[in-house]
């Protein structure tokens, strides 16, 4: 496979569970990966032949079954084999939930898509492939790039039998309408599929913080074909970050993801790049085009929620990034960091206490280049992003939840001397965010 480069968001897990006394019994958190070719026939439910990490997460031949009532996160990633289209869906039981599509003529093509959804128990989240198509997805040793992961946010209250009895707070909108935006003004996403705290209106597309908190918010899209996909993160007024997507000759997928502070009644909304034409798809039976965030740990006097310190960080790219510059990807905007955990000038995350952290990282590619990046617990390979457009920006996405020892790292390297992330002041496309779910007590170092 040729030489790929990567941007990476990290963002460092708030602890986020039920104030039940019982609720640091309640965790659950996984990762899949794909470390060999895998070709699905039509309507083929993905397998997965590698666990990164499996924290009290019950799994029926690559479906997760929700065995605690709750509020989860679940994020997905896709490479094709070069010259095949990817077509995945994420399914909950029989609803279709999100789809990512992607194909690059004579290249490989990368996608993923995100949701927060409220599960009761037995209920089941899996990819599968579109009932139409048959595909080819690329993995090998050391190249992980197709990714299932899933975390338990706020367990349910089992007294009150209610999920934001105790302020949990998630939304997962859709766009089922295709768009076009020249005016730079707000993507609607107009389906609701979970609005828990009531905090997302689809009518204009905007998310309002019923409570101060913490939050993590991942947005993405799928343009029409050879048109852009060129969104925009605002936090009230202010821009955060970016996702840009083009392909020649068929469609587009772009996203990111970001880990910012919330007061009550602030906004979060995605916005067309002011000055330019997009063209975004949108169907009733294919959901690619997203928005979802969900609240980590409210402010409690500057502790998480149930009492624990937060951990949390996210940090951007804002100028172009090279593999002569030196393995490491060293980020130079913060837009969070909880807990002085994440070191800026190494681009490393240090873990301040034993627990199991969810990390997500996302980049663009220099016009032509490759963009390949992996990430790295202590010295230890857990996955890759790749990107490449011939003629344009290549965007590549990945994520993991890890299980950490206080002092275990994380960081992105990269690896290859052709890779070439792309960044400016007001384009910030390279992210790498990462939050703690829930502390363990470990006593030995876990990788992977």
């Amino acid at each position: 496979m040729s030489a790929m480069w990567i941007s990476i968001l990290l963002i460092v897990p708030i602890v986020v569970q039920s104030q039940d006394p019982l609720s640091s019994q309640i965790q659950s958190a996984f990762t899949k990966g794909q470390t060999t070719n895998l070709h699905l026939t039509k309507g083929e439910q993905l397998p997965f032949n590698t666990k990164i990490t499996a924290i009290g997460s019950n799994f029926d031949n690559g479906t997760f079954v929700c065995q605690t009532p709750g509020l989860y996160s679940f994020t997905f990633y896709g490479l094709t084999e070069k010259n095949w289209e990817l077509w995945l869906e994420m399914m909950k039981n029989d609803e279709l939930i999100a789809s990512i599509y992607a194909y690059t003529y004579a290249d490989y093509a990368d996608a993923g898509n995100a949701a927060i959804l409220h599960l009761n128990a037995g209920d089941r989240v899996y990819l599968k492939a579109h009932d139409d198509y048959d595909q080819t997805l690329y993995g090998a040793d050391g190249e992980i790039y197709t990714t299932f992961t899933g975390e338990l946010l706020f367990a349910d209250d089992t007294e009150l039998d209610a999920v934001n009895s105790y302020g949990a707070v998630g939304f997962s909108a859709v766009m089922t309408l295709n768009a076009s935006i020249s005016d730079g003004s707000a993507v609607i996403y107009d389906k609701a599929i979970t609005n828990l705290g009531s905090g997302y209106d689809a009518t204009t597309g905007t998310f309002t913080a019923p409570v101060e908190g913490t939050y993590v918010f991942h947005f993405h899209a799928l343009s029409h074909s050879d048109e852009e996909a060129w969104l925009e993160l605002f936090h009230n007024t202010q821009y955060v970050v970016a996702s840009y997507g083009y392909t020649s000759g068929s469609y587009a997928d772009s996203g990111n993801s970001a880990v910012i502070h919330l007061k009550r009644g602030d906004t979060v909304k995605v916005k067309a790049r002011p000055g330019t034409d997009v063209k975004l798809y949108g169907d009733m039976d294919e959901y690619y085009t997203t928005f979802c965030g969900a609240l980590l740990s409210p402010t409690v006097h500057g502790q998480g929620h149930g009492g624990q310190q937060e951990v949390a960080f996210s940090v951007g790219l804002t100028h172009n990034e090279g593999s002569s510059n030196g393995p490491k990807v060293v980020f130079d905007r913060v837009f969070s960091n909880l807990g002085q955990s994440f070191d800026i000038n190494t681009g490393t995350f240090t873990a301040p206490v034993s627990g199991v952290y969810a990390f997500h990282y996302h980049v663009l590619a220099q016009s032509g280049q490759e963009a390949w990046v992996e990430l790295y617990h202590n010295y230890v390979y857990v996955n890759s992003l790749y990107g490449h457009t011939s003629g344009s920006y290549g965007p590549g996405s990945n994520s993991a939840v890890l299980e950490l020892v206080a002092g275990d790292t994380v960081y992105l390297d990269i690896k290859h001397h052709t890779s070439f992330l792309y960044g400016g002041g007001d384009e910030v496309y390279s992210t790498f965010s990462g939050y703690l779910l829930f502390p363990v007590a470990s006593h030995h170092p876990v990788v992977g």
